[in-house]
Protein backbone atom coordinates (compact mmCIF):
# COMPACT_ATOMS: atom_id res chain seq x y z
CA UNK A 1 0.00 0.00 0.00
CA UNK A 2 1.45 3.17 -0.76
CA UNK A 3 2.32 5.56 1.69
CA UNK A 4 0.13 8.63 2.25
CA UNK A 5 1.68 11.95 1.34
CA UNK A 6 1.27 14.83 3.51
CA UNK A 7 2.61 18.68 2.56
CA UNK A 8 3.80 20.22 5.79
CA UNK A 9 3.62 23.66 4.88
CA UNK A 10 5.84 25.64 7.74
CA UNK A 11 8.38 27.90 7.59
CA UNK A 12 9.84 27.04 10.91
CA UNK A 13 12.22 25.12 9.94
CA UNK A 14 12.65 23.43 13.76
CA UNK A 15 9.17 22.88 13.16
CA UNK A 16 8.77 21.50 10.05
CA UNK A 17 11.46 18.89 10.88
CA UNK A 18 9.99 17.65 14.02
CA UNK A 19 6.72 17.31 12.18
CA UNK A 20 8.04 15.29 9.40
CA UNK A 21 9.96 13.02 11.38
CA UNK A 22 6.93 12.40 13.30
CA UNK A 23 4.74 11.19 10.17
CA UNK A 24 7.70 9.42 8.75
CA UNK A 25 8.00 7.08 12.01
CA UNK A 26 3.71 6.90 11.22
CA UNK A 27 4.61 5.56 7.58
CA UNK A 28 3.63 8.50 6.02
CA UNK A 29 5.55 10.22 3.39
CA UNK A 30 5.29 13.96 4.47
CA UNK A 31 6.87 17.24 2.15
CA UNK A 32 8.16 20.09 3.36
CA UNK A 33 7.29 24.20 1.70
CA UNK A 34 8.25 26.78 3.65
CA UNK A 35 6.14 29.27 2.27
CA UNK A 36 2.91 29.96 0.14
CA UNK A 37 4.36 30.03 -3.61
CA UNK A 38 6.56 26.68 -2.72
CA UNK A 39 3.39 25.20 -1.05
CA UNK A 40 0.97 25.51 -3.84
CA UNK A 41 3.63 24.23 -6.02
CA UNK A 42 3.92 20.98 -4.34
CA UNK A 43 0.57 20.56 -3.77
CA UNK A 44 -0.24 20.72 -7.44
CA UNK A 45 2.81 18.86 -8.29
CA UNK A 46 2.80 16.67 -5.58
CA UNK A 47 -0.86 15.65 -5.26
CA UNK A 48 -0.62 14.51 -1.80
CA UNK A 49 -3.55 12.59 0.39
CA UNK A 50 -3.81 16.06 2.99
CA UNK A 51 -2.51 19.38 3.95
CA UNK A 52 -0.74 20.47 6.83
CA UNK A 53 -0.91 24.08 6.70
CA UNK A 54 0.05 27.28 8.50
CA UNK A 55 -0.97 30.47 8.13
CA UNK A 56 1.68 32.98 9.02
CA UNK A 57 4.05 32.26 6.02
CA UNK A 58 6.75 34.36 3.41
CA UNK A 59 5.72 35.71 0.27
CA UNK A 60 2.02 34.49 0.25
CA UNK A 61 -0.15 33.24 3.75
CA UNK A 62 -1.72 30.35 4.24
CA UNK A 63 -5.31 31.85 3.28
CA UNK A 64 -3.73 32.16 -0.01
CA UNK A 65 -2.53 29.01 -0.19
CA UNK A 66 -5.82 27.70 0.76
CA UNK A 67 -7.81 30.08 -1.83
CA UNK A 68 -5.48 28.50 -4.78
CA UNK A 69 -5.92 24.93 -3.55
CA UNK A 70 -9.44 25.07 -3.34
CA UNK A 71 -10.12 27.09 -6.66
CA UNK A 72 -8.91 23.99 -8.42
CA UNK A 73 -11.35 21.43 -8.54
CA UNK A 74 -8.85 18.35 -8.80
CA UNK A 75 -8.47 19.18 -4.72
CA UNK A 76 -11.56 20.29 -3.82
CA UNK A 77 -12.14 17.47 -1.40
CA UNK A 78 -8.43 17.31 -0.05
CA UNK A 79 -8.35 17.45 3.70
CA UNK A 80 -6.78 20.54 4.93
CA UNK A 81 -5.99 20.90 8.50
CA UNK A 82 -4.79 24.28 9.46
CA UNK A 83 -2.16 24.65 12.24
CA UNK A 84 -1.38 28.34 13.01
CA UNK A 85 -0.26 30.12 16.69
CA UNK A 86 -3.56 33.02 15.25
CA UNK A 87 -5.72 31.78 17.49
CA UNK A 88 -8.62 34.80 16.75
CA UNK A 89 -12.03 33.28 16.45
CA UNK A 90 -12.04 35.88 12.64
CA UNK A 91 -8.65 34.13 11.75
CA UNK A 92 -10.79 30.62 11.72
CA UNK A 93 -13.18 31.66 10.48
CA UNK A 94 -12.09 32.98 7.10
CA UNK A 95 -10.04 29.84 7.21
CA UNK A 96 -12.91 27.29 7.20
CA UNK A 97 -15.04 29.78 4.99
CA UNK A 98 -11.87 29.43 2.56
CA UNK A 99 -12.74 25.62 2.83
CA UNK A 100 -9.95 24.27 5.82
CA UNK A 101 -11.28 20.99 7.43
CA UNK A 102 -9.73 21.48 10.71
CA UNK A 103 -8.41 24.51 12.26
CA UNK A 104 -5.95 23.52 15.09
CA UNK A 105 -3.87 26.35 17.25
CA UNK A 106 0.01 25.44 17.75
CA UNK A 107 -0.13 26.25 21.35
CA UNK A 108 -3.07 24.39 22.89
CA UNK A 109 -1.88 20.95 19.99
CA UNK A 110 0.59 18.29 20.52
CA UNK A 111 2.16 16.47 17.62
CA UNK A 112 0.45 13.05 18.46
CA UNK A 113 -3.07 15.39 18.09
CA UNK A 114 -2.25 15.91 15.02
CA UNK A 115 -1.37 12.54 14.00
CA UNK A 116 -4.44 11.57 15.30
CA UNK A 117 -6.54 14.13 13.25
CA UNK A 118 -4.39 13.16 10.06
CA UNK A 119 -4.94 9.67 10.39
CA UNK A 120 -8.88 10.78 10.90
CA UNK A 121 -9.01 12.44 7.81
CA UNK A 122 -7.03 9.45 5.45
CA UNK A 123 -9.31 7.16 7.10
CA UNK A 124 -12.48 9.07 5.71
Amino acid sequence: MAKKKIVIVEDDEHIAKVYRLKLESEGMDPIIASDGEEAVAKIFSEKPDLVLLDLMLPKKDGFWVLDQVRQNKEFLYMPVIVLSNLWEQTDKERALVLGANDYLVKIDTTIQEVVDKIRGYLKA
